[in-house]
């Protein structure tokens, strides 16, 4: 049996996580061995894990992190210089004129600070750019190294140059989309050869089942037009521009409710634009659900508002669950939906996303048509992109 370990910041609520829980869900264990190292643990989607996966310490150095390290006062006080020198070090990168990416600045300063995992292995897998990236590529001794890259990379502020020495160390890039393997492709580091597409895993039976578990009182007890989006509170998601699409709504007395659900670094700038423009009624945070599947059943529509994605997994999800759905004209978009068939595609300000949502509303023959059509769509199936990833394993 091969010997394969997959490393990822920890299993909170979010596309990567979500998409590497189908992906441990549908591997044969009789044919592998699989170990997991998660830095920080307690994520919403641990309860997800097979049993057959087994769960590796966190290492040292993030257990001090997490407030959980009972080891010797002579490494706390290392630890601890090493903090405070992260800690100065993303203060100057925040004020720098060329500021790079946050989790570069933090390798660099916790690096001599980790130890290599003592166990070798067939494959090692980082399920995402960044910590777990630079982690397999100098930490993990394995035959074979794949690196998951799960967002729009080329416009990340990672910087090229001080990644490509990690990517060097990587055999397979694998990308979640077309669009992030054709701009990946251009790059001056001859990456087109080691890239690999394969979609995000998504395993339709699980969501809908999970779909089924539990009600969604807060939607199903509101007999408005109920909206919902899903995904981190984070600039990128842009819900500001939903909180600013929804005063329009207001004021055109289009009587909703729009639920998000997720949690994140923007939550508090948030809330206050909620407050700002007085749609404390109408925009309702519902914080962090494990489970999302039963509140996407129950809404009228699915809104994704986002600036940049770099695959776009709710939408997969949301049309897994026949829900009709608006979305921005990320990267991505045109490899999920048609325009005017199974959802509407609009511009990224709330003006746009104002006018498709009022279509949707205002318009029960174009809803209708809509939602036949998603009817008709077959779920989403990723038996291919599961073989894929044996071909790169076997």
């Amino acid at each position: 049996m091969k010997n394969i370990l997959f490393v990822l910041d920890s299993l909170t609520c979010g596309g990567a996580e979500k998409s590497l829980i189908s992906l441990l869900n549908s591997i044969d264990y009789k044919k592998y061995n699989v170990d997991l190292l998660l830095f920080k643990r307690g994520g919403e989607f641990e309860k997800f894990l097979p049993g057959k996966v087994n769960l590796l310490e966190v290492p040292e150095y993030f257990k001090f992190l997490n407030g959980e390290y009972v080891g010797s006062i002579k490494n706390k006080a290392m630890y601890l210089s090493t903090r405070l020198k992260t800690s100065l070090s993303l203060r100057i990168n925040n004020k720098s004129k060329q500021k790079i990416h946050s989790e570069q600045i933090v390798y660099k300063c916790i690096n001599s600070s980790l130890n290599t995992i003592n166990k070798d292995y067939d494959i090692a897998v980082a399920y995402s750019q960044g910590l777990p990236t630079y982690f397999v590529s100098e930490k993990v001794n394995a035959k074979k190294k794949l690196a998951w890259i799960n967002c729009n990379y080329i416009s990340t502020m990672y910087d090229k140059d001080l990644d490509n020495k990690f990517y060097n160390k990587i055999d397979k890039i694998i990308v979640v989309s077309k669009f992030i393997y054709d701009s990946m492709s251009k790059m001056k580091y001859g990456y087109k050869n080691k890239l690999k597409i394969i979609l995000d895993i998504v395993d339709p039976k699980l969501i809908l089942d999970m779909g089924l578990e539990e009600e969604a009182k807060e939607l199903k007890e509101n007999n408005d037009f109920k909206i919902l989006t899903v995904g981190r509170l984070a600039t990128v998601k842009g819900y500001d521009l939903a909180v600013k699409t929804a005063r329009l709504l207001k004021n055109n007395n289009l009587k909703f409710k729009w639920f998000i659900i997720g949690e994140g670094p923007e939550r508090k700038e948030i809330e206050e634009l909620i407050q700002e423009y007085d749609v404390e009624n109408e925009v309702i945070l519902l914080g962090a659900k494990s489970n999302p599947y039963p509140y996407m059943r129950e809404c009228d529509l699915y809104v994704q508002t986002s600036r940049k994605e770099g695959f776009g997994l709710t939408v997969i999800e949301a049309k897994i669950l026949k829900n009709v759905i608006v979305a921005t004209k990320f990267d991505t978009v045109n490899e999920l939906l048609t325009n005017n068939i199974d959802g509407v595609i609009v511009d990224k300000d709330e003006n746009s996303i104002y006018e498709g949502i009022k279509k949707v509303i205002n318009k029960p023959d174009f809803y209708n048509e809509i939602k036949s059509n998603v009817d008709k769509i077959k779920p989403y199936n990723s038996i291919n992109e599961i073989n894929k990833f044996y071909d790169e394993i076997s």
